[in-house]
């Protein structure tokens, strides 16, 4: 059972410490993950300490490991604070930073480190780390703690949410720990929620624009090609243009959109995995208020797109500038490197379809050999927009990608619809164990780095534990 009041009691029982540090000068470093919960939950940290006038820097990593502990503790700052990351090395922490450390995290973690002081984790307090709450979310309410009037960052805890595909409630909507945070936001008049197509670029992208740009679920024939959504659009008799301006999904009518959801359920199919994959473009929306209407800021799930783009691209710094509220050249840095990031993805899944021998089929996995086809920085984005399409819904899908000269970098998801019983995070982290490798994440998401000498040796190791 979620225990939300000793969350909420083990954050104030840190704040007098972390006040103190603030004050006296110390030198804090805040160190987060590459990806849009990472950013926003680095952030809202930073952004925190930053208001209490604290000597506070952050750094991004796209990972965790040893050297990296080391190389982080030989830069001598007095504490530092981990989010997004940490989780599964609190040992190697101690024995390099000793008490000088705070992990905010929402990934498994073996139970003797949860109950640790120096970590506080979403499962400890009864969340389910990947459905119910995120870095994100464990984050802000660390910075609620600390003052009260950091409430006005309540969103960045629903964009992180939602970029993590924590939306797995009723009607796609968020809950738990991130369902508490929502209602911090709405309270504040910061966020609206309803009911509405999920297509990207609901509110700020012509039609045919919001349909080709949408991923989750995947499309196929439609995802990524602006052409072929018009061309659709074009034999449905809706109307596109008013006064000569394009039309957006949210200027259309509830029977445009019906008519508009059944043209496209139309075109995917009428398989089980088709159906809900369609069904999956209807739920709760999630509007930022006071962002411009004409940005992808306005969208929560947008922004989280925009902060995955600048994380996985290698521009973390900007994503975190945006975060912060930059609205001026890092916003526009940042949608230059959405357009580029999604122009990867395109390139990547269209690889992938061209050749079918990408795709190894060993009974419920699927085996996606990215390797010369995706760039190691897409392979989990890539992987999760396979997972919603309607071949891959009831897969477990386990992707590689080139790494350096002698490492696979290893992604994998669970399908939407998948109806087995497995945790990909304990599954990675052992399989990836037993060949010298690291790895670990959530039961249906997880990763791993893992020598390439051993690698059939680890994908053979994945299907044996899966089958079993």
């Amino acid at each position: 059972m979620a225990d939300f009041e000793g969350l909420l009691t083990r954050f104030r029982s840190l704040s007098p410490d972390l006040l103190k540090l603030a004050r006296n000068g110390k030198r804090i470093m805040v160190v987060t993950h590459i990806d849009a919960d990472g950013l926003c939950s680095g952030s809202l940290v930073l952004a925190a300490l930053m208001r209490k006038g604290a000597n506070v820097a952050l750094r991004t990593l796209p990972e965790l490991d040893r050297p990296a502990i080391e190389s982080l503790a030989s830069q001598g700052y007095d504490f530092y604070i981990f989010t997004d990351l940490a989780s599964g090395l609190v040992p190697e922490l101690e024995a390099s930073l000793g008490a000088r450390f705070l992990v905010l995290d929402h990934h498994q973690a073996p139970e003797e480190d949860l109950v640790k002081l120096s970590v506080v984790n979403a499962w400890a307090f009864g969340y389910d780390g990947g459905r119910e709450a995120c870095s994100s979310s464990v984050a802000y309410f660390f910075a609620s703690a600390l003052d009260p009037a950091n409430r006005d960052l309540s969103p960045l805890a629903v964009v992180g949410s939602l970029a993590d595909r924590q939306d797995s409630g009723p009607g796609r909507s968020l809950t738990g720990l991130n369902r508490e945070a929502v209602m911090e936001a709405q309270a504040a008049g910061l966020l609206t929620v309803s009911p509405d197509l999920m297509f990207s670029g609901r509110e700020t992208r012509p039609i045919h624009e919001a349909i080709a740009l949408t991923s989750t679920p995947y499309l196929k024939g439609i995802s990524g090609s602006k052409d072929a959504a018009l061309a659709l659009l074009h034999q449905s008799g809706i109307r596109l243009k008013e006064e000569g301006a394009w039309r957006t999904i949210s200027s259309l009518s509830p029977e445009e959109k019906k008519q508009l959801t059944e043209l496209i359920a139309g075109v995917v199919g009428g398989s089980e995995g088709a159906t809900e994959a369609i069904a999956g473009l209807v739920g709760e929306a999630y509007t930022l208020e006071y962002e411009d209407a004409y940005t992808p800021l306005r969208d929560a799930r947008e922004f989280g797109t925009l902060l995955n783009s600048c994380g996985r691209m290698g521009e973390s710094g900007i994503g975190v500038s945006v975060c912060l509220g930059d609205r001026t050249d890092s916003l526009a840095q940042a949608m230059k490197t959405l357009s580029d990031y999604r122009s990867g993805l395109n390139k990547a899944l269209t690889a992938i379809s061209a050749e079918p021998s990408k795709l190894v089929p060993r009974g419920v996995l699927v085996l996606v050999r990215g390797e010369g086809v995706v760039d190691e920085r897409l392979l989990g984005p890539v992987l999760s927009i396979l997972t919603s399409s309607s071949d891959l819904r009831d897969k477990v899908v386990v992707g590689s990608s080139l790494s350096g000269d002698s490492s696979l970098k290893i992604s994998c998801r669970l399908g939407d619809s998948y109806a087995g019983s497995v945790n990909l995070g304990l599954l990675m982290r052992e399989a990836a164990l037993a060949v010298g490798g690291v790895g670990g994440g959530h039961d249906r998401a997880a990763g791993a780095k893992v020598p390439i000498s051993r690698s059939e040796e680890f994908f053979n190791s994945v299907v044996e534990r899966v089958k079993s």
